[in-house]
């Protein structure tokens, strides 16, 4: 338990705005709250008794500050919407959370839209669901659950008699996920649920794996520090820290990214979509490693024209400080993958928190199921 006394100053802001509020909206924050500010909104919300909404969309919240949401839950009372998608939830915080509903009785409708969670945090929701009465509205979509939690959602479907509405869509459900869901749609009319525009599976396995901060240090300590060679009386010489990470930029280092921002385009639609960097979560900058789009068609638009994403690179200011292009190549029968590196493209060296990326594609194409947009950083 976080007390009042051992918060720091922003902490303290937050709580004593949260404990004053019936309505709390901080999405997007230009200051993004991460866990710890999280953490603090969660301690205030156990003793606001007045409290009916309150909006987290796209900040940095991860695990640690899921898993206080969770512990506020338990003993608030007055919460009827709690919107926590475009955060960096997974299992864990999806996990805390589903303990959560099953002795929550008065959060009706709940929003975990793009996110990380997969299918053991979707699992755990699922038999959280079969003993709730109160959720009638849940938001999954844009997660990375498949089969297993597809399943698991269709089979709290079966128990669970007050949906209103389930949003699987947007996922890497595959084919078993998918039936199962079509079959107790068949005889459970009631809900509305969505799972169109699943992602290829194998998608998300082209992305970067985000790196815990220890794995990050060793490699860059190795290049930076000399170790000794292995049964060798010789050790590699000793790099400054700006050619360490200039080596793990160019050997395609993915686990140098910690953090990941996406946005997403369903059914190809020929808009913008965008990624604005936030401006630092364990410190006061950050460093971006690469940006990647990932496209992945229908199934049988084999033969379909190349797509051509034109990207603009905006800083804080909105001043636009590059233009750039790329073409995702096929990586998968469905799935086509672009990347760009601070090797080959410099500007991506020097974005920082607040900047922007914008993409489209150069032509719109009914063969595309959906884009996707991400930009990794530390």
């Amino acid at each position: 338990m976080l007390s009042y006394e051992s918060m720091t100053e922003r902490q303290r802001q937050l709580y004593d705005r949260v404990n004053n509020t019936r309505n709390l909206n901080l999405s997007r924050c230009q200051s993004q709250i991460g866990d710890a500010e999280a953490q603090a909104i969660a301690e205030a919300l156990k003793v606001n008794s007045t409290v009916t909404t309150v909006v987290l969309w796209y900040n940095q919240i991860g695990d640690a500050g899921a898993q206080a949401f969770a512990e506020a839950l338990k003993v608030n009372t007055t919460m009827e919407r709690l919107y926590l998608g475009g955060n960096l939830i997974g299992d864990a915080g999806a996990q805390a959370i589903a303990e959560a509903l099953k002795v929550n009785t008065t959060l009706p409708m709940l929003y975990l839209s793009d996110n990380q969670i997969q299918d053991a945090g979707a699992q755990a929701i699922a038999e959280a669901l079969k003993v709730n009465t109160t959720v009638t509205v849940l938001g999954l979509d844009r997660n990375l659950i498949a089969d297993a939690g597809a399943h698991a959602m269709a089979e709290a479907l079966k128990v669970k008699k007050t949906w209103t509405e389930l949003d699987l869509s947007g996922n890497c459900i595959g084919k078993v996920g998918v039936q199962a869901l079509e079959e107790i749609c068949k005889t459970n009319c009631d809900p509305a649920v969505d799972f169109r525009c699943q992602i290829n599976p194998l998608a998300f396995g082209y992305l970067p794996r985000c790196a815990s901060a220890e794995e990050l240090q060793t490699v860059f300590h190795l290049l930076s520090s000399g170790p000794d060679l292995q049964d060798q009386s010789a050790s590699l010489p000793v790099l400054p820290a700006e050619i360490a990470e200039r080596i793990m930029d160019e050997a395609h280092y993915w686990q140098g990214v910690k953090y990941t921002k996406r946005d997403w385009l369903r059914d190809c639609t020929n808009e913008h979509f965008k990624v604005t960097l936030p401006q630092g979560i364990d410190g006061p900058s950050i460093r971006v490693k690469a940006i990647r789009v990932l496209l992945d068609r229908w199934e049988d638009s084999k033969a379909a024209a190349s797509c051509v994403f034109d990207l603009i690179v905006q800083d804080e200011q909105g001043v636009v400080r590059s233009e750039l292009s790329v073409t995702p190549n096929c990586v998968d029968s469905t799935v086509e993958l672009g990347t760009l590196l601070p090797a080959s493209h410099p500007i991506i060296r020097q974005m920082r928190g607040g900047w922007q990326v914008r993409a489209q594609q150069d032509k719109f194409t009914d063969s595309v199921r959906s884009s996707w947009l991400y930009v990794g950083y530390i």
